[in-house]
């Protein structure tokens, strides 16, 4: 006699359910997908015991009494018919072995009705066995109630998690269904305490019932979904939410497209919250990887990656709001019944005009201090402009100008007009909706907006500034290098030396020449063409001590960018003038990034509303 032989049928069906029923939230997810795809448009969920006893309602078409008999069958699926429906897909369900599973390790009933149907049906299964089938008295839909989920299989039952535990995976597997189906109302109980509920309204309002109107105020809207902006960050990738034509999944290439459409904006150990929802072709992914559906392949990886890459990097540059944390003087607890969207959109987009200086007036002023310059020039305090005369400079008529008192009164003289000359800009690239208000610590530029204050970090402005440059330079190797009259001369320990001489390839790329004096010294005789207050010594160790951590060329690269632009970048407690930061905030609007390349936020705002709030006004 032979050694191999058939499994017995019930022993066959534990083994599957050991694959599609790995733990209660693994049961909710197919539940919960058979309410969906039979169009249910109200799903309440009742979960006890960390899951091993669940009631499940929805309003669904529900079923007649023949497939209330199949539905319990492997591979029993009224979803696909052929193999070529399992690569056109656009069910969840498919495979045809969540019920059979289910009722091959639980105590199960089921009930349903049909809406052309006068009377419904029960179903009690018992461990894969059928118990007991009668007629009823039902509404439309399905309902189905779990009990003693692992009775008959000791070892699954005895590796389950305690019940908090499955309850977190459960309300996991339950939010991610509900943002995927924005426009079904689902509810989820657990131990008789409503832990989620949706209204089906629309993602807009699923998104505030899940997350609160704050997230959804930090949240852009995008041709896949949604990314949120740098002050809802996370510490973990648990709230980026992948999604393929609705159907919740794990997609490390979505992942990755998503975090690298992020860079420079997050700080490192952070992660965007996000939602992906990706609508392709059914026949270009293949997602009967795994029982659990979970897992998904492309059939073309390149075009996901680019695509989900290419929109993230758009929505967040060029877009300093949503860059830009807010200073709040108050938060204010709202309500779920206090607010109305449309509300919400209308107070988003609301913008309000301020004052901007006058044409006229910039173009007076430059001609006040041409007349102040050629009165001078030519020693004729009589043709000075009445209003300057007036001056405590030119209460002398008979005052005699030396040609040093001269140009010194030349100097007091623009001094005394750029009072007013700078604050009215005439940088033709400085935003006309702007006005710097001045500096404040030496460290920060304070500049009014929209009836807004924007604060900006002067250092991470024009790190931001100088890494653009350095970057786009070294992509098209026009990284310029000048000759020093004088070589810097660094000692370096014996590890630093093996790190240059292995790394110096990239040195030179960056238009560094460098060469060895003795043992342990070097000379730096060239240096890229940079504005820098730093010197270039410190430049060097910055990038020297960075290549030490990091280990692909790109990594080396990006790093030597970073720690250039970082080292060279004007330092905080250094005063500025007014065109000094226009400039500053004028080429950083050109750039159109608005975080530094650590991603740490450029700016924070404080709105007219939150000064008001801070002095009772409001």
């Amino acid at each position: 006699m032979g050694l191999i032989k058939i499994l017995d049928e019930s022993l066959s069906n534990m083994i599957a359910a050991g694959e599609v029923v790995e733990n209660p939230s693994s049961l909710i997810k197919e539940l919960l997908e058979n309410s969906l795809d039979a169009n249910s448009k109200y799903i309440r969920i009742d979960v006890k015991k960390g899951g091993k006893d669940v009631k499940f309602i929805d309003d669904g078409k529900g079923m007649s009494r023949e497939d209330l008999l199949l539905c319990i069958e492997r591979h029993a699926t009224s979803k696909i018919s052929s193999k070529n429906d399992l690569f056109n897909l656009s069910t969840y369900g498919f495979r045809g072995e969540a019920l059979s599973s289910i009722s091959a390790v639980s105590k199960l009933t089921i009930s349903t009705k049909r809406k052309e149907d006068n009377i419904g049906h029960s179903i009690n299964v018992s461990a894969g066995k059928i118990t007991n089938l009668k007629e009823i008295q039902k509404s439309q839909g399905t309902e189905i109630d779990i009990k003693d989920l692992f009775f008959n299989t000791p070892a699954r039952l005895k590796f389950l998690r305690k019940d908090s535990t499955e309850n977190v995976k459960i309300k996991e597997i339950v939010l991610h269904e509900a943002l995927a189906n924005p426009e079904v109302s689902i509810v989820l109980s657990i131990d008789g305490k409503e832990n989620l509920r949706t209204s089906g309204k629309g993602i807009e309002n699923t998104l505030i019932e899940l997350f609160g109107i704050s997230i959804l105020k930090n949240l852009k809207k995008v041709e896949f979904g949604y990314v949120g902006n740098i002050s809802i960050t996370r510490s973990t990738k648990d709230y980026i939410f992948t999604f393929v034509n609705n159907r919740p999944v794990k997609a490390k290439i979505i992942e990755e497209a998503l975090v690298d459409g992020y860079y420079t904006h997050l700080m490192k150990g952070k992660y965007p919250f996000a939602i992906v929802n990706l609508k392709v072709d059914p026949k270009s992914i293949d997602v009967n990887v795994h029982p659990s559906k979970k897992i998904i392949k492309f059939s073309d990886e390149k075009k996901i990656y680019d695509e989900v890459f290419s929109i993230t990097d758009s929505a967040l540059n060029f877009n300093k709001d949503f860059t830009n944390p807010t200073f709040e003087i108050k938060k204010e607890d709202i309500k779920f019944e206090d607010f109305n969207i449309e509300d919400i959109k209308k107070l988003k987009n609301q913008k309000k005009d301020f004052e901007i200086f006058d044409f006229n007036d910039i173009k007076r002023v430059v001609e006040i201090k041409a007349e102040i310059q050629t009165s001078l020039e030519s020693n004729n305090n009589s043709s000075l402009p009445q209003n300057i005369i007036s001056t405590d400079i030119f209460q002398n008529n008979n005052l005699e100008v030396s040609r040093t008192s001269k140009k010194k009164l030349i100097e007091e003289m623009k001094n005394e007009v750029d009072i007013t000359f700078e604050k009215k800009s005439i940088n033709k690239d400085f935003p006309k909706n702007m006005k710097i208000i001045g500096q404040f610590s030496n460290s920060f530029i304070l500049v009014e907006e929209d009836n807004e204050l924007i604060v900006y970090d002067q250092h991470i402005v024009h790190e931001r500034i100088l890494y653009e440059k350095l970057k786009n330079e070294y992509q098209q190797h026009k990284i310029a290098s000048q000759t020093l009259l004088v070589p810097i001369k660094v000692s370096l320990t014996l590890k630093q030396i093996e790190l240059l001489k292995d790394k110096i390839h990239f040195f030179e790329d960056f238009g560094f020449e460098i060469d060895q004096f003795n043992d342990l010294d070097f000379l730096i005789r060239s240096v890229p063409v940079l504005e820098t207050k730093d010197s270039f010594e410190n430049i060097f160790f910055e990038i020297l001590i960075g290549l030490n951590k990091v280990n692909s060329k790109n990594e080396v690269i990006e790093n030597m960018i970073i720690s250039t632009a970082c080292r060279g970048a004007i330092k905080a407690n250094e005063k500025l003038n007014i065109p000094e930061m226009e400039k500053l905030i004028s080429q950083l609007h050109k750039i159109g990034r608005f975080t530094c390349p650590h991603g740490r936020p450029i700016t924070f705002k404080i709105s007219l509303l939150d000064m008001q709030k801070g002095f009772k006004r409001k």
